[in-house]
């Protein structure tokens, strides 16, 4: 009898064993931001309704945007050049970007939560302050010139959340089920920062695909 528990149970933890093997590892680190009140917005933003106070529960935050490798790790299709394991995907849809976030048991970030995450709570214009950058993010932190994702040690925002003002746009969950909202730099449109402040936000079709245009997920914290 204990000969047959015994087998019995080797056999249930190499079975366990192999279903671990086979699950995905994901590599992203998340990054916790605390619930509470933060400045949003701004007094003279064109398609924003000014600046505000609003209210966010705790959640968590990709610490910078999903990666090639990363993407990879869900969406066995994907490809990419010898090189870029590091750099954020691109070229992805808001559904596609959605479904990828949904398997890592996450979601996109709503509009305030990707603000919240940005500025902090004294609705500085950066990540990092509110004093206009010197390195331009175009082209070495750019759609086409890309750097490894989180390697600009200046785009850090005030809870350590990486390229929220350079890199690429990202998508969030804000908007509806025709043009869905962005955050983030666009390296295209501007040669510094004027144009990456925390509260910017553009709007795309859902089935957009760009080169400058990425994504990272968050997931509530209860």
């Amino acid at each position: 009898m204990t000969s047959l528990l015994h087998h019995t149970l080797t056999a249930s933890l190499l079975i366990a064993g192999l279903v671990l093997q086979t699950t995905p590892a994901f590599s992203a680190t998340m990054i916790e931001i605390p619930a509470g009140e933060f400045v949003r917005g701004a007094d003279h933003h064109d398609g924003d309704d000014g600046r505000r106070t609003a209210n966010v529960e705790a959640f968590f935050i990709d610490e910078h945007e999903v990666t090639n490798a990363e993407y990879a790790e869900v969406v066995e299709t994907h490809t990419f050049r010898e090189g870029a394991a590091g750099h954020p995907v691109t070229h992805v849809t808001f559904d596609e970007a959605k479904s990828y976030c949904e398997q890592r048991k996450a979601r996109l970030p709503t509009g305030d939560e990707w603000e919240k995450a940005a500025r902090g709570t004294d609705g500085r214009l950066y990540p990092w302050g509110n004093t206009l950058g010197r390195r331009k993010p175009h082209p070495f932190y750019s759609g086409v010139v890309k750097k490894s994702a989180g390697s600009n040690r200046r785009d850090v925002s005030p809870y350590g959340v990486h390229d929220m003002a350079g890199s690429v746009w990202e998508w969030t969950d804000a908007g509806d089920d025709t043009l869905r909202e962005t955050r983030g730099g666009l390296w295209n449109l501007h040669l510094d920062f004027e144009y990456s402040k925390t509260f910017h936000r553009n709007r795309l079709p859902a089935d957009s695909r760009f080169i400058f245009l990425g994504f990272r997920c968050a997931r509530s914290a209860d």
